[in-house]
């Protein structure tokens, strides 16, 4: 049986088990996917066990993603310009890395591609997130201008400084969430994507922008949470008139690039994402 899983610190919430497990029982594939939690001083240590054992391949969350990439033998340009892995496959008995985040979010985005193509865009949060995110979108719809808003400006200006060369035609501004000009950025923006914590369960009533921040119909509102599945911000800016998309999209597209990277075979999103929907939901009842 072939083995695969995830790492990260805690992990006890995620839902991949769920969701490669139930793609490999529908493809009659045998394999299993199990969580692994992994506090970071044991991170060496199990990539090693994890060889010896036959671990067929593995994805990476927090706080990992970036520290895995100095146990791998090669990691491709994407997760080197990103500067973070989720997704490790056993390839001639070495360790090679990749991102599908970027992929997640280009697929998430692409029935919008259209309209965020030289338009502008606010992306909330410089965290590791971001970045996949900020790839995708330098890379795949080439907006206008990209301005980060986080709440300290030093993380912002890492953040723009790192990806400034991958397409020097578009403008990477910085702002901290606290600055007046936040207002006349969201009324200026196409595309507004949360990458930041603020909404997550168990803090379900916050967000990262006030209500009154001026949502109206020709916003994209993107927020990377899927727990809950409808944040508050989705919630305020669908009142506004605004196209939402939630985090359960790109959590699936980079689960089955991943899924695919390991396999060869494509995962059955449209009876994997009923089952994903159902856990959400009866998470947050």
């Amino acid at each position: 049986m072939e083995q695969y899983g995830i790492i990260g610190h805690p992990i006890a919430h995620s839902l991949s088990p769920l969701m490669h497990n139930r793609a490999f029982e529908i493809l009659g594939r045998s394999a299993r996917y199990d969580a692994h939690d992994v506090p970071p001083e044991q991170l060496s240590a199990v990539v090693t066990r994890f060889a010896a054992e036959g671990i067929a391949g593995f994805n990476v969350t927090l706080p990992h993603k970036h520290a895995i990439m100095q146990h791998l033998d090669e990691v491709d340009e994407a997760a080197r310009q990103i500067g973070a892995v989720n997704t490790v496959v056993r390839r001639n008995g070495t360790w090679f890395g990749t991102n599908t985040d970027a992929y997640g979010c280009t697929q998430t985005l692409a029935p919008m591609a259209n309209r965020i193509h030289k338009a502008n865009v606010l992306l909330i949060g410089a965290g590791g997130s971001a970045r996949g995110v900020l790839y995708a979108l330098l890379r795949e719809f080439a907006p206008a201008e990209i301005s980060i808003a986080t709440r300290t400006i030093a993380k912002a200006e890492e953040l723009s400084r790192h990806f400034q060369h991958l397409t020097p035609g578009i403008h990477i501004r910085t702002f901290t969430t606290s600055n007046d000009i936040l207002k006349t950025l969201v009324a200026s923006a196409t595309l507004l994507i949360n990458t930041s914590p603020v909404g997550m369960s168990p803090h379900v009533t916050a967000s990262p922008l006030p209500a009154d921040i001026g949502f109206r119909p020709g916003h994209i509102v993107f927020d990377l949470i899927y727990n809950p599945p409808q944040t508050t911000l989705l919630r305020t800016a669908a009142a506004a008139g605004a196209t939402t998309l939630g985090g359960i999209e790109m959590l699936l597209h980079q689960g089955a690039r991943a899924f695919e990277i390991w396999t060869g075979q494509r995962m059955p999103l449209d009876q994997v994402r009923p089952l994903i929907t159902e856990a959400l939901q009866s998470r947050t009842s």
